[in-house]
């Protein structure tokens, strides 16, 4: 762990940092990631509070650090586990992405590829249920947020303005997306959203 927190950190504490990343960073995140593949919840943990660090001393204040650091958490992010960690990261960076405009296309991409990641799952891969438990609290969390972001009109003077029309769009992509690879789960969503009799 210490190699790759050492890699992150030499990449965005420079002055400037790249994108798309360095070939030598993608190599020691994929090694990393060979060696946790079933990463125990003290050591999620521990990476999870260095990244945070990394985050907030380097590229918080900094906008042209934030899509690079987007590319970082997409590769890293399955070594990234439990819901409280990963509900840090979708208050501080991945919900402030999807639901604004302005962001390059290639960080919202990485936002709704992370995303895509926690709510998509291989069943065989998930003996204790959390990666469900995961999905489930997360696709919730997407589809309120669609919700709030799509609702039709209700006069004349209250249109959808054209950034909740783009936001709403970005959340359904995400949905649809997932609807695709989950399509029973697909399902319990069309009956979540339908207004009950």
């Amino acid at each position: 762990m210490r190699d790759v927190v050492r890699a992150l950190t030499t990449t965005f504490s420079a002055s400037t940092t790249a994108y798309p990343l360095p070939d030598e960073l993608h190599q020691t995140i994929e090694v990393f990631l060979d060696r946790y593949t079933d990463i125990e919840e003290n050591d999620s943990q521990r990476l999870h509070e260095e990244l945070l660090s990394l985050y907030m001393k380097y590229v918080a204040g900094s906008r042209e650090k934030h899509g690079p650091f987007l590319s970082a958490l997409r590769l890293i992010r399955p070594a990234l586990t439990g819901t409280a960690r990963l509900e840090e990261w979708w208050s501080l960076i991945l919900q402030p992405t999807i639901c604004a405009v302005g962001h390059k296309r290639h960080e919202v991409e990485d936002t709704k590829e992370i995303i895509q990641n926690i709510l998509v799952f291989d069943a065989e891969d998930d003996k204790s249920g959390d990666k469900s438990r995961l999905s489930s609290h997360f696709t919730k969390k997407v589809l309120d947020l669609y919700l709030s972001y799509s609702t039709l009109p209700t006069s004349v003077e209250n249109v959808i303005s054209p950034e909740a029309e783009f936001v709403s769009h970005e959340l359904e992509s995400i949905l649809v997306g997932f609807g695709r690879r989950k399509p029973k789960v697909c399902i319990c969503l069309h009956l979540y959203v339908q207004p009950q009799p």
